[in-house]
């Protein structure tokens, strides 16, 4: 029997999306009770945009509990409003048990009820997201930035490319920045039934049928013989 050619399947969209979601450091930031944006709805804050698109996921996705809110508010040129970006704390930090649970609570940060309020005017992405993180990662963060910058490597790092169209887009999950983790349960739903329907596939392909079957045209001699 011919060999079949084996395929190698390239990363999944459920592989991409979580890898976009946990790369680099985990933002942990447990004593945090909600996080407010306020930014151009369009035209404008393109560091605050970028960061919605590429970093805001992420921190929603390693804070579960917190409160995140995003408004986009029509601005005209004249307007000169500055983005914001404001981290109200918790009076205690809220428990829980799961695998994760030894990098819940960092140390160096007290849930004091406090509103930090951050000025996002001209600043990169990364450069919100190091900010942030300087100021409420706590122990974790300083230990993850010592390493890198003894390294030589990049606080952030950068998004995972992702194709142009998915069904749920990476890009798209800034406007919809609550709905992350069920998202990606949904992904995973999704990728067990593929998976599954895949395996039901191969099992009930006939290779015999595949390779030998009468209608296969025929070449070299025996395109020429009767």
């Amino acid at each position: 029997m011919p060999r079949i050619p084996k395929f190698t399947p390239g990363p999944s969209r459920l592989s991409r999306i979580l890898q976009n979601l946990t790369r680099g450091h985990k933002p942990v930031i447990a004593q945090m009770k909600s996080l407010k944006l306020t930014l151009a709805a369009r035209n404008d804050h393109w560091g605050a945009r970028h960061f919605v698109a590429e970093e805001l996921p992420r921190i929603r996705y390693a804070n579960p509990e917190a409160g995140i809110e995003i408004n986009k508010v029509p601005k005209s040129p004249q307007d000169n409003w500055k983005p914001e970006l404001v981290v109200e704390m918790r009076t205690s930090v809220p428990s829980r048990s799961d695998h994760n649970s030894i990098h819940i609570i960092p140390l160096g940060i007290t849930g004091d009820g406090k509103k930090h309020t951050f000025n996002l005017e001209n600043k990169h992405s990364t450069s919100i997201f190091t900010e942030l993180m300087d100021t409420l990662g706590g122990t974790p963060w300083s230990r993850w930035k010592q390493q890198r910058t003894t390294e030589g490597l990049p606080l952030v790092e950068p998004p995972v490319p992702v194709p142009a169209k998915f069904d749920i887009k990476v890009e798209a999950l800034g406007g919809q920045v609550n709905k992350v983790p069920e998202i990606v349960a949904k992904l995973k739903a999704r990728a067990k039934k593929e998976k599954k329907e895949t395996k039901e596939k191969k099992d009930t392909t006939n290779y015999d049928d595949m390779f030998f079957r009468s209608d296969k045209p025929k070449t070299g001699a025996a395109a020429v013989l009767p």
